[in-house]
This record gives C-alpha cells, sequence and structure tokens, in this order.
C-alpha cells in the first residue's frame, strides 16, 4: 500500500497582521511531521479555480485560514468538509469562483482532486494592519490548533487530549 499523498496549505497574506495565521499554523504542522509523511506544504494567496488547480493530483488536502465573522471571537478555529459543503451555482466566468465552487467544478470535469478537502478556519482580529506579527488572542491559539489537526488529521499524539473544537 502506498503513502497517502497529502497536501497541508496554508492561506493568506504574510504581511497582514492575522491573515497570516493559516500559512503559520500549517507550516507548523508541516514542520512537526515525519519527513517520510508524504505530505507537502502548500503557501497560497489565492483563492477559487486558482487554489484548485494547486491541489491537483493530492488525495488528500487540508487548508488553514483565517477568517473575520461578527460570529465568533478571535482564536476560536472551526473545521469545514468542503467536499460535502452546498456549492452555490457555478457562476459563468471563473473570475468570480470561490473554493466551493471551483471544486464543483473540478468535480464535473473530472480533474483528479482530492478526495478529502478541509479547512480550518481560525477567527481573527485584525487582517488589514501591514506587519507580521499577529495580535495576542490568534497568536495563543496557534499551538492549540497546531495539535488540533496534527492528532485528527495525522493521527499524531499530541502533548494531551485532542482539543475539542470551539
Amino acid at each position: 500500500m502506498s503513502a497517502l499523498k497529502s497536501a497541508i496549505v496554508g492561506l493568506g497574506n504574510p504581511i497582514l497582521s492575522d491573515d497570516a495565521v493559516g500559512i503559520v499554523v500549517a507550516r507548523r504542522v508541516y514542520e512537526s511531521l515525519n519527513p517520510d509523511a508524504n505530505v507537502a506544504f502548500i503557501e497560497a494567496g489565492v483563492g477559487g479555480f486558482e487554489l484548485v488547480e494547486m491541489l491537483y493530483g493530492y488525495d488528500k488536502a487540508v487548508m488553514v485560514d483565517a477568517m473575520q465573522t461578527d460570529l465568533g471571537s478571535p482564536g476560536e478555529f472551526f473545521l469545514v468538509d468542503l467536499l460535502t459543503a452546498t456549492p452555490p451555482e457555478i457562476p459563468a466566468m471563473t473570475h468570480h469562483m470561490g473554493l466551493i465552487e471551483g471544486l464543483e467544478l473540478a468535480r464535473r470535469l473530472d480533474m483528479r482532486i482530492p478526495r478529502s478537502v478541509r479547512l480550518y478556519a481560525i477567527e481573527v482580529e485584525d487582517i488589514t494592519t501591514f506587519g507580521t506579527s499577529l495580535t495576542d488572542a490568534v497568536a495563543v491559539a496557534v499551538p492549540r490548533m497546531v495539535e488540533h489537526i496534527l492528532s485528527v488529521e495525522y493521527g499524531m499524539c499530541t502533548r494531551g487530549p485532542a482539543n475539542t473544537m470551539s
């Protein structure tokens, strides 16, 4: 049996404060994995069909990104299984396509996309300030999120019991 070809994908902009959290978390997850784990690290600042193209050929993709809503508190993180999410109607132009629509289009085109695409989204505080530091609430959540992803997605034991999703 061959090893699963997997990608850990950090999404965001590394110079816009909390928008870098996806890259920071994904990089730490990747660096914690055994080099023989057959996992690639991808850093991206794109979405939609461009991101789907980056996932081409992988069997599994775990993505990490920042989100900013009025519903959560900075540092909370959530899991979304993107292959079970219901896509809205696919737009006529790919310039307006989001990731879920891009995955649906790839399925319809019979492209080799991952069988598992999961997104960990972390609620952030500041995505507009130029800077390379995360806000305190988001920085504190990073190790907990890394441990959770390592445990749930890669079966690695963490220092304690797996954290529950906030």
